[in-house]
This record gives structure tokens, C-alpha cells and sequence, in this order.
């Protein structure tokens, strides 16, 4: 019982991590309107919020392996917590941007956190890829009940309060973690290291780097879709907030069944097959916006994809990442926060580059798709001497 209560309490690290990340996107426009900024300058919030992510989880990776999964996640809340009030607080822009850059600060390794909790709480590869899909169901279970939730209180009582309903589940997240171990799992004895020593194990390998950057790319393309997409609509299709809501709610429900799905999908495939085939549905809808996607069921199937397909590909690339006996798995997932904040980075400033330049958001989401094949073309380069060594182990048999 113990065990399913503590993966509980990495959802709910998982859905502060998601609502962190995607509450700026419902109030973009209302937030400019109040301090007098531009679609382009605001989404910015989540650019600079990326990069101070990365830095943080660089800081945070030699000691993610040293202390407990329950440490980090009461650092890491409280410290979510602070930035929250801050940010509903803020008297200027520039005072938001502190509290945003606080909140990234708090939740830079939070996932990390809820990934390398679940391979502790779960040693079978099985049901280890079991946990992950429902850990990045929780992400999709604040995106469908939060964000709809968040837009309908923003028109009704302003964004500073919209903005504040983040704190309520983090406060859960605070008071959950007694149920996760004090003490952070040793499968073998960790000895006094130099601290790049996490970072040589992890970055030591080609494919590990490949995926990284895959990982990074795949979270930057949904992020820089996602900041957007309320003043997309908004601006495009005229859509008020009910509409708005009712996209935020009907795509994100799909994703559900992709977040259960894929796991046995993981079993019959090969994951890297798996990586390939999302990243070009991905990069389909995002640079078919303004030809086929020009209305708002268009929207929504696009939508669909986007969602559907980067949530896959990340569970995919997690799977990845935590198979096998890896030494260091919170270096990992810590290294892996930070090629996602990187992503996350750019993500949303090309798409504010694009937005700036052309004025037109289809331009903006055609230039973001085109990380798509960036991301296929590194996973290529990853992948192929495995394929390679493979092919000619098979041959060597066939001749013997």
C-alpha cells in the first residue's frame, strides 16, 4: 500500500511540474494586458524560466544520487510554494519575473524526481514503464482538469487568482511526502565521488546523449506549441473562454489513453521506432497549421496530435533512459531536466522569434515544427551504431 501512495505522491509532482509549466499559456494575454506587453515579450516568461531550469538541474545533478527522493521534494515544493505567491503578488513585470524564475528553480528536478522515484519504487521493467505512463498521466490529468479550471477563473476573478490555485497542489505534494523513503536507494555502494562523476556516467555514452537531446527537443516543441496556444486561438479563430476551456479539455482527455497505451506499446516495439513515428506526427500537425488546420475542429485534431504524440515520445525516451543497470539514475533524469529546460528555452522563443518577425502565429508554429526533424536527424545519429553493431553480431551467426 505503501508503494501506491508514494507513486500518488509523484503525481502529484508531476502535475506541479505541468501546471508550473503550462500556467502561462491561458494567461498570456491578460497578464500583457495588465503590464503592457506584447504576445512575444510575455511568452518569454517561459523562455527565461527554461533556462534558469537548466541551470538548476546542472547545480542539482551530482547530489540528486545523495539525498531522498522525499528531500528533494520538499525543497523543491516549498520553494514552488514561495514563487507562487510571488508571482500572484506581482506589482510589475519585472517582479513576475522573479517569481517565475523562482518557480523554475523549485521545479527543475521535480520530475526528475517522480521518474527516478518510480524505477525505486519499482524494479520490473514492466511495471516500472507501467508507473511512468501514470506519472505522465497526472501531468495530462492537470492539463485537462487545471487548465479549463484556470481559464474559467481568469475570466471570472482575474489571473492573479488563476495564478494562485497553482499552490493547492503543491500543498498536497508537501504534506504527501511521508510516504516516500527517507533515504535515497543504493543498489550498490555509492562511494565519495568528485561530483562530475555523475556527470561523466551520464554523458559518457552516444545514445544517452542522443536521447537527451531528443528529450529536450520533444518537450521544447510542446512547450513552445503550448505557451501559445491561448493567444492562437484567441487571435486566429476569435475563441472566447469557453472555447478555449473546452480545447484545453477535449485534447488534453485524449492523452490519457496515449500516456496507458504506449507502455505495452513499448513491449511489442522498439521504443526508438516509437520516438521516430511521433516526431513526424508531430512535426505533420505543427507545419500543416494555416493550410489544412484553419478552423477550430482543425484545432483540435491538431491539438490532439501534438499532445498525444510528445507525450508518447517523452514516455518513450524515459523508458529509454532508465532501462538497464544505470549507475547514476538520479544524475540521469537530473541531466535530463536540463536538456528538456533547454528545450523548453528554445521552444518557446522560436516560436516568439517567428511570432515577432512575421506577425502571423501560423509562420510561428510552421518554424517550431521544424524541430521535429532536428530531433529525428539526433536520434539517428544516436541510434545507428547500435543498429550497426547489431546487424553484423546477426550476420556473425548466420555465418557460424
Amino acid at each position: 500500500m505503501r508503494t501506491w501512495i508514494g507513486l500518488l505522491v509523484l503525481c502529484l509532482g508531476a502535475a506541479v511540474t505541468l501546471l508550473n509549466m503550462a500556467i502561462i499559456s491561458p494567461l498570456l494575454r491578460p497578464i500583457g494586458e495588465q503590464f503592457g506587453t506584447s504576445d512575444a515579450t510575455t511568452g518569454q516568461l517561459a523562455t527565461l524560466g527554461s533556462l534558469v531550469g537548466v541551470v538548476s538541474s546542472l547545480a542539482a545533478t551530482p547530489w540528486m544520487d545523495r539525498f531522498s527522493r522525499r528531500t528533494w521534494l520538499r525543497l523543491e515544493g516549498a520553494l514552488v510554494l514561495v514563487a507562487v505567491i510571488v508571482s500572484a503578488l506581482a506589482p510589475t513585470f519585472g517582479w513576475l519575473m522573479v517569481g517565475r524564475v523562482l518557480a523554475s528553480c523549485g521545479s527543475a528536478v521535480i520530475m526528475a524526481n517522480c521518474m527516478t522515484g518510480a524505477r525505486e519504487l519499482f524494479h520490473d521493467p514492466v511495471w516500472r514503464n507501467r508507473a511512468i505512463g501514470i506519472i505522465v498521466s497526472a501531468t495530462t490529468l492537470a492539463f485537462v482538469l487545471g487548465m479549463p479550471v484556470v481559464t474559467q477563473v481568469e475570466a471570472r476573478f482575474g489571473w492573479r487568482i488563476a495564478m494562485a490555485l497553482v499552490a493547492i497542489p503543491v500543498v498536497l505534494l508537501l504534506a504527501g511526502t511521508f510516504a516516500l523513503p527517507a533515504s535515497p536507494e543504493r543498489s550498490v555502494p555509492v562511494l565519495r565521488t568528485h561530483p562530475l562523476a555523475a556527470f561523466r556516467a551520464v554523458l559518457g555514452h552516444p545514445r544517452t546523449r542522443a536521447l537527451l537531446v531528443v528529450h529536450g527537443l520533444n518537450l521544447g516543441i510542446y512547450s513552445g506549441w503550448l505557451v501559445y496556444f491561448g493567444a492562437y486561438t484567441t487571435d486566429v479563430f476569435a475563441a472566447s473562454a469557453g472555447v478555449l476551456s473546452a480545447l484545453f479539455f477535449f485534447s488534453g482527455a485524449t492523452e490519457l489513453l496515449a500516456n496507458n497505451l504506449t507502455p505495452p506499446l513499448l513491449r511489442r516495439f522498439d521504443p526508438v521506432h516509437v520516438l521516430y513515428l511521433m516526431l513526424a506526427l508531430v512535426a505533420a500537425a505543427l507545419l500543416l497549421t494555416g493550410t489544412a488546420i484553419v478552423s477550430i475542429p482543425a484545432v483540435l485534431l491538431a491539438a490532439i496530435v501534438i499532445l498525444n504524440g510528445t507525450a508518447s515520445a517523452y514516455i518513450a525516451a524515459n523508458a529509454l533512459l532508465l532501462d538497464g543497470e544505470v549507475s547514476h539514475p538520479g544524475a540521469v533524469m537530473s541531466v535530463a531536466a536540463a536538456f528538456i529546460g533547454v528545450g523548453t528555452a528554445i521552444g518557446p522563443f522560436v516560436t516568439g522569434w517567428a511570432l515577432a518577425t512575421t506577425g502571423s502565429f501560423e509562420a510561428a508554429y510552421r518554424a517550431l515544427g521544424l524541430l521535429a526533424p532536428v530531433a529525428m536527424l539526433a536520434l539517428w545519429l544516436g541510434t545507428r551504431r547500435r543498429v550497426t553493431v547489431a546487424a553484423v553480431e546477426e550476420m556473425s551467426t548466420e555465418s557460424g
